[in-house]
């Protein structure tokens, strides 16, 4: 009897790993098959250019306190530094249609500087200000004399006009809109994606850290063809919605490339995270959860590598998964 037993079961296991190994935790839906042969051309075909091809970008004037930047509740730019930016903020790649799109930042108190003690709360002098603008790409000799200003906010106050709203707290978000019109069509969208709030929390999570892992042992394992054809709607988003011209578009192929092509590239183990939903629920990542600035708000797919200038750096691969409605597999947004 337990040898009967025990023949039946060898099927049923080994159909179990076969399914588990037809059902990776990360499928793709790239519309053609990408190889890192074809990567570039790929790019090149797919990406098309408008007579008016507008850029939505940001400027930040802030003081006393670090931020996150959200469009559409999707991460688009976080600051855990001292001091200000001075590059602007561009916006295009969280903006899938023509519509109402929205800006949401949050405010945490600057606990670190280089000179003076930190803050461990929002001070009366907390200050964020934006301003937002618009350009025609496709008007490549004038494009910035030609800018236009969309919208300019700042913080709100008090009523004596003086002090920042949220003084004495260690948290502020507000959110403003705006209009967008971009003349793209092919930049897939999160209409179609599950809420990922529904999935009960310890199952999401877990589906995300092996989602992270398979794409780590994906890198680790120099399997190119298999990394390109996942991040492929990924990239393709983004150097649309950017209109990158051919010279930009060979750039990012490059970038791609330098995990596979850089030799002292390692990526470090998925630990120490906290699982973020975004994107209205249709979203999520992994992140750190350390108090270093230098990780803090970090994706948790990260590695080392040693620059040709000397010293150490690092690369923060940002992965957004989300689950169509007729799957239950993660794609890369």
């Amino acid at each position: 009897m337990k040898n009967l037993f025990f023949i039946i079961l060898i099927p049923v296991i080994l159909s179990c790993q076969d399914k588990q190994s037809r059902n990776p935790p990360i499928t793709d839906s790239s519309p053609v098959n990408i190889t890192e042969q074809n990567l570039f051309l790929s790019y090149e075909k797919y990406v098309k250019h408008f007579p008016k091809e507008p850029i939505y970008y940001m400027y930040v004037d802030h003081e006393q306190c670090f931020f996150d930047i959200l469009v559409n509740d999707i991460p688009a730019y976080n600051y855990f530094k001292d001091g200000g930016i001075m590059s602007s903020v561009i916006l295009n790649n969280y903006i899938s249609r023509s519509g109402k799109q929205k800006i949401t930042y949050r405010l945490y108190p600057q606990t670190e500087r280089e000179r003076g003690e930190g803050f461990n709360e929002l001070t009366p002098y907390t200050r964020f200000n934006l301003t937002l603008y618009s350009r025609d790409n496709a008007d490549s000799a004038t494009s910035f004399d030609k800018q236009v200003e969309l919208l300019e906010h700042s913080n709100l106050k008090k009523s004596d006009g003086k002090t920042f709203i949220a003084a004495g707290k260690n948290y502020y978000e507000y959110t403003i809109e705006f209009d967008a019109t971009v003349p793209y069509r092919n930049i897939p969208n999160l209409e179609n994606a599950q809420d990922l709030r529904k999935i009960d929390k310890k199952v999401l999570e877990k589906k995300t850290v092996d989602a992270y892992k398979y794409l780590r042992d994906i890198i680790i394992d120099k399997k190119k063809d298999e990394y390109f054809s996942l991040v492929f709607n990924s990239d393709l988003r983004y150097v649309q919605s950017n209109y990158y011209s051919k010279a930009e578009l060979k750039e990012t192929a490059a970038e791609d490339m330098s995990y596979f092509n850089t030799p002292s590239f390692k990526l470090e183990p998925i630990e120490n995270y906290v699982m973020k939903i975004y994107g209205d629920g249709k979203l999520v990542c992994l992140e750190h959860t350390s108090n270093d600035l230098r990780l803090k708000g970090k994706s948790s797919l990260w590695g080392k590598y040693n620059a040709e200038e000397g010293g150490v750096r690092v690369k923060f691969l940002r992965i957004l998964l989300y689950m169509p409605k007729d799957k239950d597999t993660f794609e890369i947004w």
